[in-house]
């Protein structure tokens, strides 16, 4: 296991400057980018996409997404695994904590839920599945769930949830097309300490949304280059944290006027359930 806390790193050996390369990919994605909230949004009635399934992902990209969320855990033999819940029993026919299962039980046990309850084909992916869904022009920001007390074990913390991200991603070689993203500040400052070169945002709350500008502070202190707020945050929080140097990439928003107030205030990106919505206000912007 690396020691995140060792700050000797010699910039010569870094790999692709992943931080760079996603903030231009933004960049030319102005007025904001498209991204599908674990793909088609969750398992919801009528949505026949189960969340965080290749399906939902590929779908995604087909209405015009320029990349998806998704969430990865840590399964009980340290492999990763996309999936939102500590436990099975909401998304998947099979019932218990993510943590207490094997990578290779989940693979042949554990088949995905549509919205409707339906079964799918689809046991939960990998990391590796899901960038080969979406596309070698894609981004993904993979979100880092730390478990619940209940449910982690000793190397289920959020140091090795973000080491094991992290190196799956620089053997995918696909730094440069990744946001990693969390509501824990050990992880988002892990993933900062163990990857300097990485994009790494934090990931706010509703009520740290509504009161964005004293969680600017945070984020620069752990050294995130984003911060992930829910969409109530007003629009002066999103100009004080672009002027701190920040980008500012809204969670989950589905209607198209808050798609527009959002854009028109300066955020980078929109993580949607509606990312076909989502083209069409941003075609409709580029048209005027």
């Amino acid at each position: 296991m690396r020691n995140p806390q060792n700050p000797e790193i010699d910039p010569a050996l870094l790999p692709e400057d992943g931080k760079k390369t996603v903030r231009s990919r933004l960049a030319q994605l102005r007025p904001a980018a498209n991204f599908g909230h674990r793909g088609k949004g969750h398992s919801r009635p009528g949505n026949p996409h189960p969340e965080n399934s290749l399906a939902a992902f590929r779908q995604a990209i087909s209405e015009g997404a320029h990349g998806v969320e998704l969430d990865v855990e840590l399964c009980a033999d340290s492999n990763l695994v996309v999936m939102h819940d500590d436990t099975l029993d909401r998304t998947t026919n099979q019932k218990g904590g993510v943590s207490a299962w094997t990578s290779p039980d989940l693979r042949t046990r554990c088949r995905l839920l549509d919205g409707d309850g339906h079964l799918s084909a689809e046991p939960p992916p990998t990391l590796a599945e899901a960038f080969e869904a979406v596309g070698s022009a894609a981004m993904i920001n993979i979100e880092l769930k730390v478990f619940e007390m209940a449910y982690q074990t000793p190397s289920s913390g959020p140091t090795d949830l973000a080491d094991a991200a992290i190196a799956e991603v620089r053997r995918l070689g696909v730094l440069g097309r990744t946001l990693f993203s969390s509501f824990d500040p050990a992880a988002v400052r892990a993933a900062r300490a163990i990857a300097p070169e990485a994009y790494v945002a934090l990931l706010l709350g509703v009520r740290e949304s509504v009161e964005a500008r004293t969680s600017i502070g945070l984020a620069l202190e752990l050294g995130a280059d984003a911060i992930h707020p829910f969409f109530a945050i007003p629009d002066d929080g999103i100009a004080a944290a672009r002027r701190a140097g920040l980008d500012v990439n809204v969670w989950t928003v589905n209607e198209p006027e808050v798609m527009r107030r959002l854009i028109n205030a300066g955020a980078t990106a929109i993580i949607t359930d509606q990312p076909g919505v989502l083209a069409q206000v941003l075609a409709a912007d580029a048209r005027h």
